[in-house]
């Protein structure tokens, strides 16, 4: 059985005594406790306790906890406590984390903010401020510019000695992987790890790779998550187009993006607007306003299909049977329309192909949907031959099993394709969602059932 931490053992001990006599804690004490705990415990506290928790914290464990507060929240707490209060909290934090909290304040208290920063540390204030230039969703807005940068002369001896030195002078967040610089230019990269085993005076350039996985400022975060991933990595350099390493992702930030991207793929598979906040964070109204729209959207698609039944009400009248199979019909055409869809979604966020690829997915889908269909096909034709009343058996059987081969070949088809042309328009795959695939192929489907029907029945006459 694994020991348990310090921190699990003495957490409710600790926590009830911040709640009764914050002040009276050992600092030490308190640091055997994980930032992320006190920051959901924080997070639970009234307004007016939550100051006298933090002041009771040391410093750089305030400002890991107030950097692990949901945004909203620690903007909150920036206004209650103001900018001069505020100032040594954010010095500490990470830089990436530091910048996302500052470009959230409010217009004039942001600048307060960074005045009071510039006043201690005018480099930490120049900092943020170039990294609230990029969009919060880039690789720009990802990065943090703490990070170790040697030259490619240096002995590995050398080399080891700038690590612990910069490790020491500066709050590094990874140390594992050193960036080679010359001339402001990025060259290479190399491990800690083949530092120590190289030679002591072994050169920098001997030991590092030159072929240096990288990604722009103004990459999307989608992107970044998936060069990571791809090569393997925990952290990437950021360079601009003149190769100058301007920051790092790191892997703990690639993660919140991944379950962000997540998150709003399935909403809006869902056909939902996507929400920022969590279930219970969000308003009724803004629940409402995020799935009604789609709702308004997808009840006036299927309102098509009350104009196609009244197009060929006379065949209905006819053939008073025909209405019994379709449910089965436009059903049969939109789970098929959904599964392509969602596997066409997913490949494309995984970058498994592109929209250049749609001769081949046309192919695939097109076999898919006949094979399919066709199975389909014989269990709704023995249905429909054993179970109608009033019309021909062997031509209602008959209407079922073509119809169904041409809807499910018909909803993979759509299912499969809608996604790479939304995506050629430089618009979000995820759009086409599963419930908007499904109405669109329920008109197709009852047009096709319709017009197949009155084909089959005339030639049955």
């Amino acid at each position: 059985m694994p020991a348990m931490r310090g921190s699990q053992l003495l957490g409710p001990d600790v926590l009830k005594a911040l709640e009764s006599d914050p002040s009276a804690l050992d600092p030490e004490v308190l640091e055997e406790l994980h930032a992320e705990d006190l920051a959901e415990f924080v997070a639970e506290l009234p307004e007016a306790e939550e100051g006298r928790v933090l002041d009771a914290l040391p410093l750089e464990l305030a400002a890991d906890v107030v950097a692990r507060l949901p945004l909203e929240r620690a903007v909150e707490l920036v206004e209650r406590r103001g900018h001069e209060r505020t100032a040594p909290l954010l010095l500490e934090m990470a830089a990436d984390d530091r910048a996302d909290l500052i470009g959230e304040l409010p217009e004039p208290l942001r600048e307060q903010v960074l005045s009071a920063i510039e006043a201690h540390e005018p480099e930490v204030a120049e900092d943020v401020r170039a990294l609230a230039a990029y969009e919060d969703d880039s690789a720009g807005g990802l990065m943090t510019t703490e990070f170790l940068q040697i030259g490619p002369e240096l002995t590995a001896a050398e080399a080891i000695d700038a690590v612990r030195r910069l490790a020491r002078e500066q709050d590094i967040e990874s140390i594992y992987q050193i960036y080679v610089v010359a001339y402001e230019r990025l060259v290479g990269v190399v491990s800690l790890r083949d530092l120590i085993l190289g030679a002591p005076a072994q050169r920098v350039s001997e030991l590092m790779s030159e072929n240096v996985a990288r990604v722009a400022p103004e990459d999307d975060q989608e992107l970044v998550a998936q060069t990571m991933a791809r090569y393997d990595l925990s952290v990437i350099p950021v360079a601009d187009a003149q190769g100058r390493l301007l920051g790092i992702v790191t892997i703990d930030d690639v993660v919140d993006v991944l379950e962000e991207e997540a998150t709003e793929d399935v909403q809006k598979m869902a056909a939902m607007v996507p929400i920022e906040e969590s279930y219970f964070q969000t308003g009724f109204l803004q629940f409402m306003r995020s799935r009604l729209t789609w709702l308004v959207v997808l009840f006036v698609g299927e309102l098509l299909t009350a104009s196609v039944m009244h197009r060929y009400e006379a065949d209905v009248a006819a053939v008073m049977d025909l209405v019994i199979f379709v449910p089965l019909i436009i059903s049969s055409g939109g789970n098929s329309g959904s599964q392509s869809s969602s596997l066409i979604i997913r490949a494309l966020a995984l970058g498994e192909m592109a929209p250049r690829d749609w001769p081949r997915v046309l192919y695939r889908e097109l076999g898919m949907g006949l094979a399919l269909g066709s199975m389909l096909a014989l269990v709704g034709f023995a249905r429909a031959f054993m179970g109608v009343a009033g019309a021909d058996p062997l031509a209602m059987g008959l209407t079922v099993a073509c119809s169904v081969v041409a809807v499910v070949t018909l909803g993979t088809l759509v299912g499969s394709l809608m996604p790479l042309m939304i995506q050629r328009l430089g618009l979000d795959p995820a759009v086409s969602s599963t419930p908007f695939v499904a109405s669109l192929v329920d008109v197709l489907g009852l047009f096709v059932y319709f017009t197949v029907a009155r084909f089959i029945f005339a030639l049955a006459l």
